[in-house]
This record gives C-alpha cells, sequence and structure tokens, in this order.
C-alpha cells in the first residue's frame, strides 16, 4: 500500500484486510493506493526483498502433513495441469465467496 501526502510517498505493506483497514481508517486525510499481488511473481525486487526476503520482516508458518495422500490429491486438483478438477472445485464454492470488488 502507498500512503501519499504532502509530496512524499511512504511504502507500508501490510499482511491482511484487517491491519490494512486499520491504516487507511487513520491516514488523517493522506491519500491512498492499494496494491494486491497474488503471487510473488507480481511484486517487483524491492517489494519482494522488503516483504518476504527479509528475515526481520517475514513470517514463516511450520505445516503438519498428516494424511500425504490427501494432500497430494488436494495439491494436484488445486494445482496440477489439468484444469477442471480446479475449475469445479472453484464453481462448486462460487456462491459462498466474500467478493473484494
Amino acid at each position: 500500500m502507498a500512503l501519499t501526502g504532502h509530496g512524499d510517498r511512504h511504502e507500508l505493506h501490510r499482511l491482511d484486510d484487517a491491519e490494512r483497514d486499520r491504516l487507511l481508517r487513520n491516514a488523517n486525510g493522506k491519500t491512498c493506493s492499494v496494491t494486491r499481488f497474488k503471487g510473488l511473481g507480481e511484486m517487483n525486487p524491492h517489494t519482494l526483498k522488503e516483504t518476504t526476503l527479509d528475515p526481520k520482516r517475514r513470517t514463516l508458518l511450520r505445516v503438519a502433513v498428516s494424511d500425504r495422500a490427501a494432500t497430494n490429491e488436494t495439491i494436484q486438483r488445486l494445482m496440477g495441469r489439468d484444469v477442471e478438477p480446479r475449475f469445479k472445485f472453484i464453481m462448486d464454492r462460487a456462491a459462498q465467496a466474500d467478493l473484494d470488488l
């Protein structure tokens, strides 16, 4: 998120929507623009370094897999080469989506 005012520009990164909303409420009349990244490949090198590669700022989460077969099946369904299972997953849940338009 870029927060600008009086000719200066500050780039602030927020982890989630709640943090973003809190920042926007306290912007004190400054103009704000919000940018979202769907993946690391969409970030410019500076932003990637500042948000993801900096050990002081990044968050690492340990993931424990209890059922390898089910996990592999889910990954293949949602990220595999075959588009149809991913499309079906999305369409089956589309009505439940909380859209941020």
